[in-house]
């Protein structure tokens, strides 16, 4: 019989910030629901609604700052497994950098001391999710954890910054780290509603209301769109696999869609009568090709994607029509200092 890939993670208590974001939400339920976890997720609904729980069993919601130490040390000492994704989005670190630099990068740090000082040992694990944005231009296609980075804004910068902390301070003190440098995660659960939802979300969201998709430039700009279930997976293998310990690892799918292909996709899925616009490109818009390669965590994690995007795309689509999530489940919030 196959031993269970997540045996050591299965019913203990994880906390996950970023909790009630698209995939900190999509996170909970399933160590709630596959693991039988207890789960608390700490949100300080910037970028995320209250109503993203409601749908998930015996979850605790904890509305507070992640960089609140006082508040986050407790959680911290109580829970082993601790995901760390709450983060500033892209668009917003430049706006305000400072900001961008404490969210992503000092609260890192702050709870990366908060484990080292820990008076017991801890079984568990630091899971802290990186981004694809700090490779930059990619060098090489499908770009490999060996790839030099190549820092093009804020949010890469502090994202590579929070890496090199889980590094040190497992190298240092001890501390059981992982980092993983997420590839455009999209999927059921992504709200368009908000701003700075990804371009996925935008497209259905567009194609849905008759509006047309606009393209930021010429559209053969190319990403790697990697489904949120295959992501919550490889992040769960990467939280109870013993020697994923110390280590990067790409979670992408290494193939390249360009943002044109993307677009006729979307449109196909809706009869093929969506328009599509081109307008200016962005400032934010200077990387023109990426992709990851997942091998490294193919080998030491059996990982691999498992959701096609076409087939990820009409998830999306099917999902999108029930609009907000049900509200069946159990959700404690508790006030604590924003």
């Amino acid at each position: 019989m196959t031993a269970d890939p997540f045996a050591p993670l299965r019913g203990g208590r994880a906390l996950v910030t970023g909790g009630l974001g698209f995939i900190g939400a999509n996170l909970c339920r399933f160590l709630v629901r596959s693991l039988g976890c207890r789960v608390t997720a700490l949100d300080d609904l910037s970028n995320s609604s209250i109503d993203a729980a409601r749908d998930i069993e015996n979850v605790e919601v904890v509305v507070g700052d992640v960089r609140d130490t006082k508040l986050v040390a407790p959680l911290a000492h109580s829970h082993p497994w601790v995901f760390h994704l709450a983060c500033r989005t892209i668009l917003t670190s430049a706006d305000d950098p400072e900001s961008d630099l404490t969210v992503n990068a000092l609260s890192t740090l702050r709870l990366l001391e908060i484990l080292r000082h820990a008076t017991s040992p801890r079984a568990g694990r630091f899971v802290y999710a990186s981004s694809t944005s700090i490779y930059g231009n990619c060098r090489h296609i499908p770009a490999d954890e060996l790839d030099p980075p190549g820092i093009l804004n804020h949010y890469a910068g502090t994202k590579l910054l929070g890496e090199h902390y889980t590094t040190l301070y497992h190298t240092a003190y001890g501390v059981a780290t992982v980092a993983l440098r997420y590839s455009n995660v999209y999927g059921p659960g992504q709200s368009s509603r908000h701003p700075y939802c990804g371009v996925v979300g935008k497209f259905l969201d567009a194609a849905r209301a008759g509006r047309p998709l606009v393209v930021h430039g010429d559209g053969e700009q190319t990403r790697d769109y990697t489904h949120v279930d295959d992501v919550v997976e490889a992040t769960a293998l990467a939280a109870a696999a013993p020697h994923a310990v110390g280590e990067v690892f790409n979670v992408g799918t290494g193939v390249e869609t360009s943002v044109n292909t993307l677009a006729h996709e979307v449109s196909a899925l809706h009869g093929g009568a969506a328009r599509i616009e081109y307008v200016d490109r962005r400032d934010v818009d200077n990387i023109r090709r990426r992709a990851l390669s997942a091998e490294k965590m193919r080998v030491r994690l059996g990982w691999v994607p498992r959701v096609r995007l076409r087939e990820g795309l009409r998830q999306t689509v099917d999902w999108r029509p029930h609009g907000a999530h049900g509200a069946h489940g159990k959700v404690a919030p508790q006030p604590a200092r924003v």
